[in-house]
This record gives C-alpha cells, sequence and structure tokens, in this order.
C-alpha cells in the first residue's frame, strides 16, 4: 500500500492539519457533523468512479473536496493493518494502528473496525486525544463508513459543533420563588441524553417577556408562560388589526394559583385598595395577571416590585401590606410561612369577567399546613401555565428539528415527571389538553395524532363533552350538580375547569 494515501490516524485522534488554524474564534473555523459524513461521501464516490489508487492520491495530494478547515479523510485495511497517513502527518505511514488507545484506553481503530464491520456499516466513534497542538484533551468524533475492503473516516470536534440538539428553555425567575423554573430543571433532569439532546434551563423573569423571547431571542427555543397573558398578547394585536402566528402552543401544562399573603388584619382583597401591595418583579407574569385582576375587582392598589423574600420581609414589618405570587402550589417559599409568623392567605374571589382567563381554586391546609389552618379553605384564583414554541416552518430544518426533537423525547416520557421526587404539578398535565384559540406546534400535533389514545388524543374541533373537557373528565367521581352532572372534588383542578366551563355557557 506505500504510496497510498491511507488513513490520517492522527487526525481521528485530534491532530488538526497544518492549514488549520489553531485560534477557536469561531465553530465556523470547524468542520460540522454534516460536512464530515458529505466528505466522507465524495470519498466513497471517487472510489466507485475511479478505483483506489486515485483515490488515495486524492487523498494524499490534499486535492480539492478533500481539505476542509480541520476536515479530511483516512481510509485504512479493513483488518485494521497497513495503516498509512495522509500528506500533513507522514510519520505514520505504514505504522498497524490496531491497539492504539485513546485518553481513556479506548481501542479507537478497533471501533472503526467495528463499525465498519457491522450493519449498518456505518456510524459516528467517538474518542478523546491529548492534542500535540494544544496540548489539551480534545473530544472528538469520526463518521466512519466501510468502503470495499478499506473503511473511511472523518473526524469533528465535538465542542466546536452547532449545538443542534442543545434546547434553550426560558423560565422564571430564581428570585420569585415560581415553578417555571423548577419544572425547567425537571426536564432537564429526565431528558438530558449527552449529545443526543441537552434541555438547557434559562432563568427568565416570565409572563409577557417569556412571549418576547421566544418570538425574538437566538438560542431561545421554548419557554413557559401563561394561558392568560398568550390570550391577551393576541388580542391585542387583533385590536391593532394584526395576526401574529409566530408562536405556537407545544402543551397545556397545570394551573398556578394565585397567592396573596397579608397581615390578618386584612380580611378581604378590597382592603388592599390604595395600600402597598408587591407585585413580584416587573414583567413578570405575577405583574402582570395581578394588575389585570385588580383592575378587573376595581381595587387601585400601590404597586410595590421586589422579590418574594424581601416583600414577606416587609410584610411583617407592616412597610407593606401585602404580597401576590402566582406559582403552582404548593410554593416553597410559601411552605416555610406559619400562623405564628402573623400572616395569612387572603381569599381572592372569582368575578365572571375573569371566565375567560382564570380559573377558581382554592389553597388548603393539606397545600400549607403551617398557615392554612385544618379544614378550611381559602379560595383563589388560578391561571395555565403553557409550553410554547416559535412556529418554524418545516422547512427550516435546523430550528424545527430541535423542537421537534424535543416532542419526541418528552411526551413518551410524561409519566416519569408524574412520580416524585418531581414537581407535584406535573400530576395535572394532560398532553392531549388543547387551547383554545392557538394553534399546536406541528410535530407535537404529529405525535398526539400518531399515538391516539384515551390519554394522549388530541381532537381540538370537538366540542367539549365529545373532546377531553372538563364534563368529560368529571366522570367516575361520584358526585353531582344540582341538574345531575357528575362532578370532581371541588378543591380538584378537574373542578376548577368543570366551573369555568359551566361559566362560559352561562349555566
Amino acid at each position: 500500500m506505500r504510496g497510498v494515501a491511507g488513513i490520517c490516524f492522527a487526525l481521528v485522534l485530534g491532530a488538526l492539519l497544518a492549514a488549520t488554524s489553531m485560534h477557536r474564534l469561531q465553530a465556523a473555523e470547524f468542520g460540522s457533523r454534516e460536512e464530515a459524513v458529505a466528505m466522507v461521501h465524495r470519498v466513497q464516490e471517487k472510489f466507485k468512479k475511479d478505483g483506489p489508487e486515485a483515490t488515495f492520491k486524492a487523498i494524499n495530494n490534499m486535492a480539492p473536496g478533500f481539505i476542509d478547515r480541520d476536515l479530511f479523510p483516512y481510509v485504512h485495511k479493513i483488518d485494521g493493518t497497513q495503516l498509512v497517513a495522509c500528506g500533513p502527518i507522514p510519520a505514520i505511514r505504514g505504522k498497524n494502528l490496531h491497539d492504539m488507545k485513546d485518553q481513556d484506553g479506548k481501542f479507537t481503530t478497533q471501533d472503526f473496525m467495528r463499525i465498519a464491520t457491522t450493519p449498518p456499516y456505518h456510524g459516528w466513534s467517538d474518542y478523546r486525544f491529548l492534542n500535540p497542538k494544544t496540548n489539551t484533551v480534545d473530544e472528538k468524533s469520526a463518521w466512519i463508513e466501510r468502503m470495499g475492503e478499506y473503511l473511511v473516516g472523518v473526524g469533528i470536534y465535538k465542542n466546536e459543533q452547532p449545538n443542534k440538539n442543545v434546547i434553550g428553555l426560558i423560565s422564571g425567575s430564581p428570585n420569585s420563588d415560581d415553578t417555571y423554573l423548577q419544572m425547567a430543571y425537571d426536564l432537564a433532569d429526565v431528558l438530558n441524553d449527552g449529545d443526543n439532546l441537552r434541555i438547557l434551563p434559562i432563568a427568565g423573569i416570565g409572563g409577557p417577556r417569556n412571549i418576547r423571547d421566544v418570538r425574538y431571542v437566538h438560542g431561545v427555543d421554548i419557554g413557559l408562560t401563561q394561558t392568560n397573558i398568550l390570550n391577551s398578547f393576541r388580542r391585542s394585536n387583533e385590536r391593532l388589526g394584526q395576526f401574529d402566528d409566530k408562536i405556537a402552543y407545544i402543551a397545556k401544562l397545570f394551573n398556578e394559583e394565585i397567592h396573596l399573603v397579608a397581615k390578618p388584619n386584612i380580611t378581604s382583597i378590597a382592603q388592599l385598595k390604595g395600600l402597598k401591595v408587591n407585585l413580584d418583579a416587573r414583567g413578570s407574569g405575577t405583574s402582570y395577571s395581578m394588575r389585570d385582576l385588580f383592575n378587573a375587582l376595581g381595587i387601585d392598589v400601590q404597586e410595590v416590585s421586589m422579590s418574594q423574600v424581601e416583600a414577606i420581609e416587609k410584610v411583617k414589618s407592616g412597610e407593606i401590606a401585602a404580597t401576590a405570587l402566582i406559582a403552582g402550589k404548593p410554593v416553597r417559599s410559601m411552605s416555610k410561612l406559619s400562623r405564628e409568623d402573623g400572616l395569612h392567605l387572603v381569599s381572592i374571589p372569582y368575578p365572571k369577567q375573569l371566565a375567560d382567563d382564570y380559573l377558581p381554586a382554592t389553597l388548603t391546609h393539606d397545600d400549607y399546613p403551617e398557615l392554612v389552618p385544618a379544614g378550611e379553605i381559602v379560595d383563589t384564583v388560578a391561571v395555565g401555565a403553557v409550553l410554547i414554541a416559535y412556529n418554524w416552518p418545516k422547512t427550516n430544518l435546523d430550528r424545527y428539528s430541535r423542537v421537534q426533537r424535543f416532542v419526541d423525547v418528552f411526551f413518551p416520557k410524561i409519566a416519569e415527571f408524574q412520580k416524585p421526587p418531581r414537581h407535584v404539578k406535573w400530576r395535572e398535565v394532560n398532553l392531549a389538553a388543547t387551547l383554545p384559540g392557538w394553534k399546536r406546534f406541528d410535530a407535537a400535533q404529529a405525535w398526539l395524532d400518531q399515538h391516539n389514545s384515551p390519554d394522549t388524543s388530541s381532537n381540538q374541533s370537538a366540542a367539549p363533552e365529545q373532546a377531553t373537557g372538563p364534563r368529560q373528565a368529571a366522570a367516575s367521581t361520584g358526585v353531582r350538580s344540582a341538574d345531575g352532572t357528575e362532578l370532581p372534588p371541588k378543591d380538584s383542578a378537574l373542578y376548577q375547569e368543570f366551573v369555568r366551563w359551566r361559566q362560559k355557557r352561562g349555566r
């Protein structure tokens, strides 16, 4: 095989070509996985057309198409012997690298041979190598294919690849103690799978800002927001004569309850008129929705914005009258409070004008044993949480496939999220639940259609009685209303949805 360009094994193990810049300033300086596979295919085409001698000569001479930044091909016999190197690194020509190991002791050449001799006779091989140019251990991967009596491969730097399987998830603020950030970390913990998928939780503000971040910020693929804010977002555009279809929902998730904390002398939300009330961080979902709620109730308060930890202390000292937080119960910051702190949860009424965007809810002793006396129920209001994505067209293969990859991994694992130690709010999630007026992301709808079952089926055009709506879900509870309709327990999420359904129909 002397004079024939064989494998550049040092390249496979991480050595860069002499012509390649060693300064990693931009990922564009390095070849991608797709480009590596394409180069292997160019070798295969020349091999079939011109035979081995001409192909190996072209590789050895670094002919156009066989060198690109850090990328170039290498070839060796299928049994791992008679290895020779291409032009830039002649020192290993003719050497047998069958027993070559990487930094972790992996037999790299033998792994190439395994891939080339096992159906489908192609695949990626990962390894680590001490780069002699930079003196650092690099994460490498090589695309290997069988080529007659040989195998051909091209290596890439894994750490320099576009993050095609990294999903940026905009969630909530750690200062607000909301549910979003916890849910985001649950998603990362369950779904992360090495290079195949990585969920990257991003601390956000929540509410309207999360919608804008999904809409405009590069690197944000999906996000969590409130259904009432999403609906307001659309209504605002429609009032301006605009229709923005750039946001789609992946799944309607759970309900978030309003927690209004004050001293015992505040026995009614109406008493907060003219007083200082913390509405959490500016731009947050709590800030937006509480302003909406106070307006609906005709209560004009003095808005202040601060973290919940700071606000609780100021309520205790009397500097402010109350603090509000919208989050899925039980909330950690609220669970730390007790009646001995001189605080309590204030009831919130559910006026009819809120029916389109809000749900009736309750906070009980089971939710907050130290704050709510046994046997008592605090009435409140809830909003829905929804997972959204930019409505990428299928023609945008990179961005659409990211969200599709997330859906295809997340949806089948929903049962894992509904077990301890995950947040209890996951137990409310029904993937089939729809968000009226909004389009589900195509990949999510396709998954539901493909896995059509009583637990996951989706029928967005069906009436509530025919689909997975509250009335249907209320069956088998054994509790009935005056008209004979069977109801779920009054403190359950299903009951909240049922009340909303009834109110919308004026019943």
